[in-house]
Protein backbone atom coordinates (compact mmCIF):
# COMPACT_ATOMS: atom_id res chain seq x y z
CA UNK A 1 0.00 0.00 0.00
CA UNK A 2 2.76 2.48 0.74
CA UNK A 3 4.26 1.55 -2.40
CA UNK A 4 1.29 2.30 -4.47
CA UNK A 5 0.75 5.64 -2.62
CA UNK A 6 4.18 6.64 -3.40
CA UNK A 7 3.28 5.96 -7.01
CA UNK A 8 0.23 7.89 -7.48
CA UNK A 9 2.29 10.92 -5.89
CA UNK A 10 4.91 10.37 -8.53
CA UNK A 11 2.16 10.40 -11.23
CA UNK A 12 0.92 13.47 -9.96
CA UNK A 13 4.26 15.02 -9.95
CA UNK A 14 4.72 14.19 -13.06
CA UNK A 15 2.06 15.16 -14.85
CA UNK A 16 1.06 18.13 -12.86
CA UNK A 17 0.38 20.00 -15.82
CA UNK A 18 -2.02 17.53 -17.44
CA UNK A 19 -3.85 17.13 -14.10
CA UNK A 20 -4.25 21.23 -13.43
CA UNK A 21 -5.62 20.99 -17.19
CA UNK A 22 -8.13 19.03 -16.65
CA UNK A 23 -8.79 20.24 -13.36
CA UNK A 24 -8.80 23.74 -13.81
CA UNK A 25 -11.77 24.07 -15.91
CA UNK A 26 -14.06 22.00 -13.60
CA UNK A 27 -13.18 24.47 -10.99
CA UNK A 28 -14.40 27.66 -13.31
CA UNK A 29 -17.21 25.69 -14.20
CA UNK A 30 -18.21 25.40 -10.81
CA UNK A 31 -17.39 28.50 -9.94
CA UNK A 32 -19.41 29.64 -12.68
CA UNK A 33 -22.21 27.92 -10.95
CA UNK A 34 -22.03 29.06 -7.88
CA UNK A 35 -21.65 32.86 -8.98
CA UNK A 36 -24.94 32.34 -10.59
CA UNK A 37 -27.17 30.24 -8.12
CA UNK A 38 -25.86 33.02 -5.41
CA UNK A 39 -27.94 35.43 -5.86
CA UNK A 40 -31.00 32.72 -6.74
CA UNK A 41 -30.70 31.74 -2.87
CA UNK A 42 -29.96 35.44 -1.38
CA UNK A 43 -31.88 37.92 -3.12
CA UNK A 44 -35.52 37.91 -2.79
CA UNK A 45 -38.18 38.18 -5.29
CA UNK A 46 -39.93 41.16 -6.39
CA UNK A 47 -42.14 43.14 -4.20
CA UNK A 48 -44.13 45.06 -6.53
CA UNK A 49 -46.07 44.28 -9.90
CA UNK A 50 -44.63 46.18 -13.03
CA UNK A 51 -46.39 47.99 -16.29
CA UNK A 52 -44.28 47.51 -19.67
CA UNK A 53 -45.18 48.84 -23.03
CA UNK A 54 -44.14 46.57 -25.93
CA UNK A 55 -44.32 47.21 -29.29
CA UNK A 56 -46.44 44.60 -31.98
CA UNK A 57 -45.76 43.39 -35.08
CA UNK A 58 -46.18 45.90 -38.15
CA UNK A 59 -49.23 44.95 -39.59
CA UNK A 60 -50.81 46.76 -42.30
CA UNK A 61 -54.49 46.10 -41.36
CA UNK A 62 -53.85 47.38 -38.21
CA UNK A 63 -55.06 50.86 -37.39
CA UNK A 64 -52.84 53.63 -38.75
CA UNK A 65 -52.00 55.21 -35.59
CA UNK A 66 -49.40 55.68 -32.72
CA UNK A 67 -49.38 55.09 -29.49
CA UNK A 68 -47.36 56.07 -26.21
CA UNK A 69 -47.85 55.96 -22.67
CA UNK A 70 -47.60 58.37 -19.88
CA UNK A 71 -47.93 58.60 -16.22
CA UNK A 72 -49.98 61.17 -15.01
CA UNK A 73 -51.26 61.88 -11.03
CA UNK A 74 -50.81 57.75 -10.39
CA UNK A 75 -53.36 57.44 -13.48
CA UNK A 76 -51.99 55.94 -17.52
CA UNK A 77 -52.40 58.04 -20.24
CA UNK A 78 -53.09 56.81 -23.72
CA UNK A 79 -51.72 59.57 -26.48
CA UNK A 80 -53.19 58.16 -29.87
CA UNK A 81 -51.55 60.13 -32.68
CA UNK A 82 -52.75 59.08 -36.66
CA UNK A 83 -49.82 57.90 -39.02
CA UNK A 84 -48.86 59.30 -41.89
CA UNK A 85 -49.63 57.16 -45.54
CA UNK A 86 -46.35 56.06 -45.97
CA UNK A 87 -45.56 54.84 -42.21
CA UNK A 88 -45.95 51.39 -41.13
CA UNK A 89 -48.29 50.75 -38.39
CA UNK A 90 -47.34 48.91 -34.83
CA UNK A 91 -49.46 49.48 -31.95
CA UNK A 92 -47.75 49.24 -29.08
CA UNK A 93 -49.45 47.10 -25.93
CA UNK A 94 -49.98 47.65 -22.15
CA UNK A 95 -48.96 44.38 -19.86
CA UNK A 96 -48.73 43.90 -16.22
CA UNK A 97 -46.51 41.80 -14.78
CA UNK A 98 -47.51 40.07 -11.52
CA UNK A 99 -44.39 39.87 -9.04
CA UNK A 100 -45.63 36.88 -7.96
CA UNK A 101 -46.29 34.49 -10.01
CA UNK A 102 -44.70 36.48 -13.01
CA UNK A 103 -48.12 35.85 -15.01
CA UNK A 104 -48.40 38.37 -17.72
CA UNK A 105 -51.53 39.71 -18.28
CA UNK A 106 -51.90 42.77 -21.45
CA UNK A 107 -54.37 45.68 -20.01
CA UNK A 108 -56.99 46.10 -22.72
CA UNK A 109 -57.90 49.92 -24.13
CA UNK A 110 -60.07 51.48 -26.60
CA UNK A 111 -58.55 53.47 -29.60
CA UNK A 112 -60.01 56.00 -30.66
CA UNK A 113 -62.23 55.22 -34.13
CA UNK A 114 -62.00 56.89 -37.48
CA UNK A 115 -58.57 58.73 -36.26
CA UNK A 116 -57.15 60.39 -40.35
CA UNK A 117 -54.22 61.67 -41.34
CA UNK A 118 -53.90 65.33 -39.52
CA UNK A 119 -56.26 64.77 -36.87
CA UNK A 120 -55.27 66.11 -33.73
CA UNK A 121 -53.89 63.51 -31.26
CA UNK A 122 -56.50 62.22 -29.07
CA UNK A 123 -55.82 61.35 -25.06
CA UNK A 124 -57.14 57.96 -23.65
CA UNK A 125 -57.14 57.05 -19.99
CA UNK A 126 -56.33 53.30 -19.21
CA UNK A 127 -57.57 52.10 -16.48
CA UNK A 128 -55.59 49.38 -14.19
CA UNK A 129 -57.24 46.53 -12.81
CA UNK A 130 -58.84 47.18 -9.27
CA UNK A 131 -58.23 50.63 -9.77
CA UNK A 132 -54.24 50.70 -8.66
CA UNK A 133 -52.01 53.55 -9.41
CA UNK A 134 -49.14 53.82 -10.87
CA UNK A 135 -45.30 55.52 -10.41
CA UNK A 136 -43.31 55.86 -13.15
CA UNK A 137 -40.16 54.62 -13.38
CA UNK A 138 -38.19 51.59 -14.22
CA UNK A 139 -36.54 51.07 -10.83
CA UNK A 140 -38.70 49.41 -8.34
CA UNK A 141 -38.36 50.26 -4.28
CA UNK A 142 -37.22 46.76 -3.66
CA UNK A 143 -34.16 47.28 -6.46
CA UNK A 144 -35.73 45.53 -9.25
CA UNK A 145 -34.84 47.11 -12.67
CA UNK A 146 -36.17 45.88 -16.30
CA UNK A 147 -33.82 45.33 -18.91
CA UNK A 148 -33.25 43.81 -22.34
CA UNK A 149 -30.69 41.34 -22.79
CA UNK A 150 -29.40 39.42 -26.25
CA UNK A 151 -28.99 35.98 -26.32
CA UNK A 152 -27.23 34.49 -29.05
CA UNK A 153 -28.08 30.60 -30.05
CA UNK A 154 -26.18 28.20 -32.62
CA UNK A 155 -22.95 27.68 -31.10
CA UNK A 156 -20.28 26.53 -32.84
CA UNK A 157 -21.72 24.81 -35.83
CA UNK A 158 -23.76 28.27 -36.09
CA UNK A 159 -20.89 30.03 -35.92
CA UNK A 160 -18.84 28.22 -38.77
CA UNK A 161 -21.97 27.89 -41.25
CA UNK A 162 -23.15 31.41 -40.69
CA UNK A 163 -26.26 29.84 -38.91
CA UNK A 164 -26.04 32.02 -35.94
CA UNK A 165 -28.98 33.33 -34.02
CA UNK A 166 -29.87 36.02 -31.87
CA UNK A 167 -32.73 36.77 -29.66
CA UNK A 168 -34.08 39.57 -27.05
CA UNK A 169 -34.99 38.50 -23.80
CA UNK A 170 -36.72 40.53 -21.26
CA UNK A 171 -35.55 40.33 -17.37
CA UNK A 172 -35.96 41.65 -13.80
CA UNK A 173 -32.62 41.65 -12.74
CA UNK A 174 -31.31 42.58 -9.48
CA UNK A 175 -27.77 42.40 -6.99
CA UNK A 176 -27.10 40.11 -9.89
CA UNK A 177 -30.44 37.67 -9.66
CA UNK A 178 -31.94 37.51 -13.08
CA UNK A 179 -35.83 36.55 -13.84
CA UNK A 180 -36.71 36.14 -17.05
CA UNK A 181 -40.39 37.51 -17.87
CA UNK A 182 -42.10 35.62 -21.06
CA UNK A 183 -44.33 38.15 -23.25
CA UNK A 184 -47.28 36.49 -25.49
CA UNK A 185 -46.89 35.96 -28.36
CA UNK A 186 -45.77 37.57 -31.07
CA UNK A 187 -44.70 40.15 -28.56
CA UNK A 188 -42.42 37.94 -27.02
CA UNK A 189 -40.18 38.38 -30.05
CA UNK A 190 -40.85 42.20 -30.44
CA UNK A 191 -38.81 44.83 -29.36
CA UNK A 192 -38.10 46.78 -28.03
CA UNK A 193 -40.14 46.08 -24.26
CA UNK A 194 -39.83 49.28 -21.55
CA UNK A 195 -41.25 49.89 -18.32
CA UNK A 196 -43.74 52.32 -17.33
CA UNK A 197 -43.92 52.23 -13.69
CA UNK A 198 -44.58 50.13 -10.76
CA UNK A 199 -47.55 49.39 -9.33
CA UNK A 200 -48.47 49.75 -5.33
CA UNK A 201 -49.39 46.91 -3.34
Amino acid sequence: MPEMRERRRGFVRENAFLVAAVALPAVVVVLFLLASAIPRWTVPGPAYDLLVRAGGPYDQNLPRVAVDFTVRDGRIEATVRPLNANAFPQVASLFLVDHATFNVQEIAFELPKNLEEGDAPVTVTVEMPGGRRVTPGSRMPDGYELDTRTQHGGGLVGDLFGMNRSQQNTVLVNRGRIISITLPSPYRYQSPVTAIGWLDR
